[in-house]
């Protein structure tokens, strides 16, 4: 998306105080003392009133104090064991109980989907229900809704409760079809935020204009809305700090890879360019085998674009640090090769878990879809960078695929972990457990190989979690 030079009259609105003298200073002590202060008013923005022209020049360069961490593929590496027990010493379970009834829905694993539209169709498989963490809250977000529970899994906040008329859905096998038009869900993109807030992305379906919410956990009060009037401007945006709001674009052919925004007026403040175009030229259906992705660990935001080599940290509003180059040599996938051509010796990054001391990343040989999968033709390995030692080596060798490599949790209340699914967030890595997960880890090829209290850990809790229940396992 080319940025477009607009002009900014930022709407703030702004409470007036009235103060009424009653005379005499005791009566204005106690009315100090009994009103309370009112609620500020939101801010409302709309982009086509936007200063123009940027503020800064982008900056990208390597700090000689914090060089970047070179990952080299090409190097034999050495396998080494990898347990989750050497590297955390607690685990927290949380058992959440779903708000709704089995007709309206429940937590969702490995869950498939059809969406029909007026021409076409569309599906997903292995679709779960997603977690947040963040500041001792915990956030669900699937189709059916967003809900908040707190630390000990009591439920705080309905966020959203969507209604799919003309839903079909199967809670045994959850397999569920609808129609696009028929999720009537005024907001969606929900996540949490610091300071006790959520965002969220909507419409405005009377005046035509996409929006960017922040509200109040505590209250349900608007605190920012930002109104997009350009369909062309992104709502999906990500904050680097309390001011700075920052947009990824979604378009591998725009000449901007990443826009920051000051949050209280969002003018712009830095574009950074897209030095990674595809040459290739367009023809018919492609391929996309990976994807941008952000995170935040330690409040230091962190960026990959797809196919780059280099993981960016953005340490500022207009610069942009190499912190991590990963060397994969003739095995490199570049955009071109994305889109077109052989993939078969190609790797592809599928997850990356920075956490305190290590990460977890995951990597593909081939690109990972239906037909390689059902030809054998996509392989995975799995590398752990340990920060302590500086080492980078294979977990083990087998191609396990990430939705099926068991981990032990060899800590008092552990349960086995999909490596595919850990998540690091709030300075902690988890996972979730439905009772048609644990159901499942028992088939798997490797649950016979944990060590026999891990599986009967599965067995006992598979047998006496609820339908509409799930558990969050907290690892610190």
């Amino acid at each position: 998306m080319k940025h477009k030079k607009i002009r900014t009259t930022t709407a703030i609105l702004c409470i007036g105080t009235i103060l009424c003298a009653c005379g005499g200073k005791q009566s204005t002590r106690q009315a100090d003392e009994t009103v309370e202060a009112a609620p500020k008013a939101p801010v409302i923005i709309e982009t086509n009133h936007l200063n123009p022209g940027v503020q800064y020049t982008e900056e990208r360069g390597i700090s000689p104090a914090s060089p970047p961490v070179i990952l080299d593929f090409t190097a034999k590496l050495p396998t080494q064991p990898f347990a989750l027990k050497d590297h955390f010493s607690k685990v927290t379970c949380i058992t959440l109980k779903s708000p709704l009834s089995p007709e309206q829905g429940t937590f969702l694993y490995d869950a498939s989907i059809i969406v029909s539209y007026d021409r076409g169709m569309s599906s997903a498989s292995g679709v779960n229900t997603k977690i947040q963490l963040l500041e001792n809250r915990i956030l669900t977000n699937d189709l059916f809704g967003s809900f908040c529970f707190d630390s000990n899994g009591q439920i705080t906040d309905t966020l959203l409760i969507a209604h799919i008329e003309g839903l079909k859905y199967d809670p045994a096998t959850q397999k569920l079809e609808f129609h696009a038009n028929n999720r009537k869900s005024p907001i969606g993109n929900i996540s949490l935020e610091p300071g006790n807030q959520y965002s969220y992305a909507g419409r405005d379906t009377v005046n035509n204009y996409n929006i960017m919410g922040w509200k109040s956990l505590e209250d349900g009060r608007l605190v920012e809305e930002i109104r997009f009037m350009d369909d062309k401007h992104s709502t999906l945006l990500a904050s680097l700090d309390d001011s700075t709001l920052v947009n990824v674009s979604r378009n591998f052919r725009s000449p901007d890879m990443l826009t920051t925004f000051n949050k209280n007026s969002y003018d712009t403040l830095c574009i950074f360019g897209n030095y990674n175009l595809p040459t290739v030229k367009l023809s018919g259906p492609y391929a996309f085998p990976e994807s941008n992705w952000t995170y935040k660990n330690k409040d230091k935001f962190y960026f990959r674009q797809a196919f780059n080599d280099t993981i960016f940290s953005l340490s500022s509003p207009n610069r942009l640090q190499p912190e991590y180059i990963l060397q994969f040599g003739e095995n490199k996938l570049t955009i071109d090769n994305g889109l077109y051509g052989d993939k078969s010796q190609k790797y592809a990054i599928q997850s990356w878990v920075d956490t305190d001391h290590f990460i977890l990343i995951t990597y593909s040989r081939n690109y990972d879809c239906p037909n390689t999968r059902k030809e054998k033709s996509v392989f995975y390995s799995y590398a752990l960078y340990n920060k302590d030692t500086k080492q980078l080596s294979l977990i083990q060798d087998n191609h396990s695929y990430p939705e099926e490599f068991l981990l032990p949790t060899e800590l008092p209340d552990g349960i086995p972990a999909i490596l595919g699914e850990l998540t690091w967030q709030d300075n902690k890595l988890f996972t979730s457990y439905t009772k048609r997960k644990l159901e499942a880890l028992q088939k798997m090829d490797n649950f016979s190989k944990l060590p026999a209290e891990q599986q009967e850990r599965v067995r006992q809790l598979a047998g006496t979690l609820g339908e509409d229940e799930m558990i969050v396992m907290i690892l610190e």
